[in-house]
């Protein structure tokens, strides 16, 4: 076993968060008391002189890029994320000056399936209007409607998960619970599958794409994703089939979704991420939900945020910066 470092608290080393403090109160997850912690906003404008003496960069997942000019002449040798996603970084700058960055992976993982579960029943049975129409004294020719028109239950369904990391694996073991078919694909085998895994089968990305009738993404934001499903992927997609992405914007063609799903390429989607975050004013997905209302579900990037997943990411930020200082071996690290 590696030695352990003098404390850091002894020695002054500085961890600079940026999310507020609040955040870590209301979880129950606060930073140990021997941790020399500064919480600061991004947008702060004392944060690049702030950061000179940093040892540490505590940031959450989800966010605006951070300037690689804020981390120069800086100290910072770890960059913790409070989430899976690595790409608020600059990967190759990072490397470049021996900056590790580590993320949290699995944390939110169920809160994830649970989502895209909700997704695909919501999008299959069109719960997801149900409380408009009702609202608008809509009951009986709505309910009439739905029955009409033949709502079906996922079970017996093909569900394809692309990515079978940490979440990819939750959400695929959900869907098997409701008496769904699954088939995956990735890159890389993540792992060696146990027998527990066997009741899912792994396909190339075009078997998946053409066979699937729900078809849930999660894979990081990397150039080999970026674009992953565009206007090829939802034209080989069947009409009946929905599209869930709980991962990252960029990793679908907004534009190409909005036309496939207005042109009845696709039953629908749920998004929970966008391509720019907020989505701006021009993104396809917002006015389309205006004229397809049932066809789409948009929710703002919440679909791993619970207050138990938060106090998991949290504490497991807090653990692997004490396992920098200490100088034992990082979780999860990515850089």
């Amino acid at each position: 076993m590696k030695k352990k470092n003098k404390s850091f608290s002894e020695t002054g080393k500085k961890i600079v968060c940026l999310r507020p403090k609040k955040d870590f109160e209301e979880f129950q997850a606060e930073a140990p008391s021997n941790f020399n912690v500064v919480y600061h906003s991004q947008n702060d404008d004392r944060l690049q002189s702030i950061l000179k003496d940093a040892k540490v960069l505590l940031i959450p997942a989800v966010g605006d890029k951070i300037s690689n000019r804020l981390l120069s002449g800086s100290k910072v040798e770890l960059i913790q994320v409070t989430g899976a996603g690595i790409d608020r970084v600059d990967a190759s700058y990072c490397s470049r000056n021996n900056i590790r960055v580590c993320n949290v992976l699995g944390a939110s993982a169920h809160a994830v399936a649970e989502y895209c579960i909700f997704a695909a029943i919501s999008l299959s049975r069109r719960l997801n209007e149900c409380s408009h129409k009702i609202a608008n004294g809509e009951y009986v020719p709505h309910r009439n409607q739905l029955i009409s028109d033949r709502m079906y239950s996922i079970a017996g369904l093909t569900v394809g998960i692309v990515g079978f990391g940490s979440i990819g694996r939750k959400t695929a073991h959900l869907f098997h619970s409701m008496g769904c078919r699954v088939q995956y694909f990735d890159t890389v085998e993540p792992f060696v599958l146990s027998e527990k895994w066997s009741f899912a089968k792994k396909v190339d990305f075009k078997k998946l794409i053409k066979s699937s009738d729900i078809v849930s993404l999660h894979v990081p934001l990397i150039k080999a994703t970026e674009d992953l499903i565009s206007f090829e992927e939802l034209r080989s997609m069947k009409n009946s089939a929905v599209i869930i992405n709980a991962s990252r914007g960029g990793v679908v063609n907004e534009v190409a979704l909005s036309e496939a799903i207005f042109n009845n390429s696709i039953k629908g989607a749920a998004t929970d991420v966008y391509t720019s975050e907020p989505p701006k004013a021009e993104n396809p997905l917002l006015s389309l939900k205006k004229t397809h209302p049932t066809n789409l579900i948009l929710t703002p990037h919440i679909a791993g945020v619970t207050s138990q997943s938060w106090t998991e990411l949290f504490k497991r930020s807090w653990r692997n910066i004490q396992s920098f200082f200490d100088g034992e071996e990082l979780e999860n690290q990515q850089i």
